[in-house]
């Protein structure tokens, strides 16, 4: 018998709920890996209204909903090893992990959960020669800096968007006291405007620059001032500022997968599943590995299902 019943690799949102989800189905023994020090990924950082209507029915900020979820996941006494690194993951699901607590050390399990999760990456969607200036991160890195860590990426900002988390990004820094000098799109605003999105700039005042394209960056060591061009007429105006968002792609973490031969979708490049299955018999897999770049405008993701389908499995298969 494995040493586990269920191992899921990943404590972001989704994992955490499927560990809800398969324990609701009778799975006791389940072991969570997380390579952070606190589980929750992204959604720490996020700290508008927006998460837990599904589970909890009310909006609440990501902090909150993550503290709901891990209060449940101690009652249902699932195991958690934090700053753990998976080594390696075996067709005969065999999870090689190092951590702090353990050091090296291998678990079994009767099927595994892939919940890696996705991350921010240049994929080729700008081409903007910055000379090495400090001033310029993702969008992500700027939440992270700005709701955990407290401080300002920089007084006055320019955004690159492409989808609503650039324009909560320009609220947060105002709110803040910074200074947002233009959120760049390089399509109308209308193509990618809700109801959502008019409501996080209502007030807000946000100056928005459509059908254009930062295509240089100038300054000493950090960034002075960036050049901008109309996609459409091809101007070329220029704004000051000391920092610049990037909005990057995001994709899925699944570098330590190649070697177990999973099938992965062409579009969302991870994992490919069907009802959470992969290709691979026992593997299952949920949350932003599997939705990629689409994850970003999705309203709730959680392993709910995920949970429920690895746990029909066990209860199938293994016993």
């Amino acid at each position: 018998m494995p040493n586990y019943e269920l191992i899921i690799i990943g404590a972001g949102i989704a994992g955490m709920t499927a560990a809800i989800g398969a324990r609701e189905r009778g799975i006791k023994k389940i072991l969570m890996l997380e390579k952070e020090s606190n589980v929750g990924g992204i959604i720490n950082q996020c700290i508008h209204n927006g998460f837990g209507e599904k589970l909890i029915g009310e909006k609440v900020t990501g902090p909150e909903y993550i503290c709901h979820i891990e209060k449940q996941l101690e009652k249902a006494n699932v195991d958690v090893v934090l700053n753990a690194n998976v080594l390696d993951i075996t067709r005969e699901k065999v999870v090689t992990y190092v951590s702090p607590k353990d050091g090296v050390k291998d678990e079994s399990a009767g099927a595994i959960i892939l919940a890696m999760g996705a991350k921010e990456k240049y994929s080729g969607n700008f081409l903007i020669p910055t000379n090495g200036l400090t001033g310029i991160f993702t969008v992500g890195e700027a939440q992270r800096i700005v709701n955990l860590e407290g401080y300002l990426p920089g007084k006055k900002t320019i955004i690159m968007a492409k989808d609503k988390w650039g324009f909560i990004m320009a609220r947060r820094l105002i709110i803040e006291g910074g200074n947002v000098e233009g959120v760049i799109l390089e399509n109308e605003f209308n193509k990618i405007a809700n109801p959502e999105i008019e409501s996080i700039i209502d007030g807000f005042n946000i100056p928005i620059i459509e059908n254009s394209k930062v295509i240089n960056v100038e300054g000493k060591t950090r960034v002075q001032k960036i050049r901008i061009m109309n996609v459409n007429d091809k101007t070329i105006t220029e704004k000051e500022c000391d920092s610049l968002l990037l909005s990057v792609g995001f994709v899925p973490e699944v570098s330590i997968l190649r070697k177990l031969k999973i099938n992965f979708d062409d579009k969302t490049l991870g994992p490919k599943v069907r009802d959470f299955k992969t290709s691979l018999d026992g593997f299952f897999a949920c949350g932003n590995i599997i939705y990629g770049e689409a994850a970003l405008n999705m309203e709730e993701i959680d392993g709910i299902e995920c949970g429920i389908k690895a746990a029909e499995y066990i209860q199938k298969y293994i016993y």
